[in-house]
């Protein structure tokens, strides 16, 4: 599990699971973990994709609505018609720093496409070592060329099970009410900028 600021720099790196397991378990992990907790400063948050849940201090698209970037861009796509659509959308633009960062990373450090043979604990040293690496390059020489690596792709089709939502927003608290006023302003901000561009 990665965290990605805007300025393309990892701000938080947790590796040594399966890839098999679940994002939330991950992310619960990085929340629990005894000696280098993930934590998110209060009254803040973190977007993420559709395989965590919407607690507190993450927020997550809405279910259900329309979400990448290429249905919204296409050609012939409508533009968003409600204000979950809108959100989604913005979401979205706004999460793409997260695959160009890891496009760069991965473009910058082939091992981490390569099927190495190092014992696990080795392989997550690699991980963290390319990631404090792509973060020194950024703040000490932030025109040096930037790799990208053209197969990353994002999963954010993956979302969770309603049953799994409802357990998890249980135990950590939901973001619900967090997400639904900030949809809701934004929508009405685009409703007014629409109709005032529309009347130019």
């Amino acid at each position: 599990m990665a965290v990605v600021g805007f300025d393309t720099r990892f701000h938080y790196v947790l590796a040594g699971w399966e890839g098999s397991a679940t994002d939330s378990r991950v992310l619960y992990n990085a929340l629990d973990h005894p000696t280098d907790p993930f934590v998110v400063p209060e009254g803040k948050y973190y977007l993420a994709d559709g395989g965590y849940p919407n607690i507190v201090g993450l927020l997550t698209p809405y279910r259900g609505h329309r979400y990448h970037m290429s249905e919204f861009s296409a050609p012939g796509a409508r533009t968003p018609r409600t204000q979950e659509e809108l959100f989604n959308h913005r979401h979205s633009s706004l999460r793409n720093v997260v695959e160009r960062t890891f496009g760069m990373l991965k473009g910058r450090f082939p091992i981490l496409k390569m099927q190495v043979h190092y014992p696990l604990k080795k392989q997550v040293q690699i991980v963290l070592a390319t990631c404090v690496l792509h973060n020194f390059i950024i703040e000490h020489n932030p025109n040096a060329e930037q790799f990208v690596d053209e197969e990353t792709q994002s999963n954010d089709n993956v979302f969770l099970s309603e049953p799994e939502i409802a357990r998890q927003t249980h135990q950590r608290g939901s973001n619900n009410l967090l997400r639904t006023a900030i949809t809701g302003q934004m929508f009405t901000d685009y409703q007014l900028n629409s109709k005032f561009i529309y009347q130019l």
